[in-house]
C-alpha cells in the first residue's frame, strides 16, 4: 500500500487522517517500525535494515482476499468506523461513523459516510466525480477517466481527497496494500460478529495494521485496525465489516448525483479541503 492510499491513508473522509493519513475524513492507508520481532524473523542491528519478513500464510491469505474482492464486478458493504482525533493538548479523542459503498466495475462508485463529525456523499459514474456535504449549500465535482482505478488514483494524487478503506476498490488490493510490509504472520482465528475470522498482523514503517479476514467460502475482510505511529499519542483507525453483498440490485442512477436546485457548484477540491478541514 502506499502512503498515500490505503486502507486508511493520509486525508480522509472524516477526520483527518487515513484506508484511510490524516486520520480519516474520506480517505484511504497504514504504517512504522516494529517494537518486536514476529517469529522467524532474522535480528537487525542499527546498522542494517532486514529484508522484509511475511509468513507465507499470512501473504497466502491477504492475497486470496484481495483476489476475490479485486476480481468481483459489482458489491456493496457496510463499515462501523471508528477513529482518534488528537488535540494540541496530546489528549485523544474517539469518533464513530457509518460507511457504506456500492462499487459496479468498471466505472461505478457510491460512498455514502455518516458520522460524529459529519456527513459525506461521493459519487463516480465513468465521467465525472461529485462530493457533497449535506450540511452545506454546495457541492463539487470534476472530471474523471472512464476506469473506476485511474478515477482513484486522480482524486488521490490529483485532487488531494482519499475515500476511507480505497485499497478495497482497486482491481488488484494486493499491489495496492502489500509493497511497503515489513513484517507480516498471523495471529489466529476469532469470531466477529458471528463470523468465523482469522488475524493477520503486519509492520510498516509509519503505521502497524492488523486485518481479520473471513474463514467461510467469501474470504472478506472482517475487520480492520490500523495504528498510526508516526504519532506519540498512537492514534487509532478502526473498520468493521458487515453486509458484504456480490449480487446486489445496483440502479444505475446511483452512481450519479441529482443536486438540488439551490445548490452551488464549487471546485472539487474546496469542497474536499473544507471536509477535511472540520475533522
Amino acid at each position: 500500500m502506499q502512503t498515500s492510499a490505503r486502507f486508511v491513508t493520509s486525508a480522509i473522509f472524516c477526520t483527518g487522517a487515513a484506508l484511510i493519513t490524516g486520520m480519516l475524513v474520506f480517505a484511504g492507508g497504514w504504517h512504522a517500525a516494529a517494537q518486536t520481532r514476529p517469529a522467524g524473523a532474522p535480528p537487525s542491528t542499527s546498522r542494517e535494515i532486514p529484508a522484509p519478513v511475511v509468513a507465507d500464510a499470512a501473504d497466502r491469505l491477504l492475497k486470496q482476499m484481495a483476489a476475490y474482492i479485486g476480481s468481483a464486478e459489482q458489491f456493496t458493504f457496510s463499515a462501523d468506523i471508528t477513529f482518534d482525533h488528537v488535540l494540541p493538548t496530546g489528549q485523544k479523542l474517539q469518533f464513530s461513523a457509518v460507511e457504506n459503498i456500492a462499487l459496479q466495475r468498471p466505472n461505478g462508485l457510491y460512498i455514502e459516510w455518516s458520522g460524529d463529525l459529519g456527513d459525506r456523499r461521493f459519487w463516480y459514474n465513468g465521467k465525472t466525480v461529485s462530493i457533497y456535504d449535506p450540511s452545506t449549500v454546495f457541492y463539487g465535482a470534476d472530471a474523471a477517466p472512464p476506469a473506476l482505478d485511474d478515477m482513484l488514483d486522480k482524486v488521490i494524487k490529483q485532487l488531494n481527497f482519499t475515500p476511507p478503506l480505497t485499497d478495497f476498490l482497486y482491481s488488484d488490493p494486493y499491489k495496492s496494500v502489500r509493497g511497503t510490509i515489513q513484517y507480516g504472520f498471523v495471529t489466529g482465528d476469532t469470531q466477529i460478529n458471528g463470523r468465523s475470522c482469522r488475524g493477520l498482523a503486519f509492520v510498516e514503517k509509519h503505521i502497524d495494521w492488523q486485518i481479520w479476514i473471513d474463514t467461510g467460502p467469501q474470504p472478506v475482510p472482517c475487520k480492520l485496525l490500523i495504528t498510526y505511529k508516526n504519532n506519540s499519542a498512537l492514534p487509532q483507525f478502526s473498520a468493521i465489516f458487515s453486509d458484504w453483498d456480490f449480487a446486489p440490485r445496483i440502479a444505475a442512477s446511483v452512481f450519479t448525483p441529482e443536486f438540488p436546485p439551490e445548490l452551488q457548484k464549487i471546485p472539487f477540491a474546496t469542497v474536499s479541503a473544507s471536509a477535511g478541514a472540520k475533522q
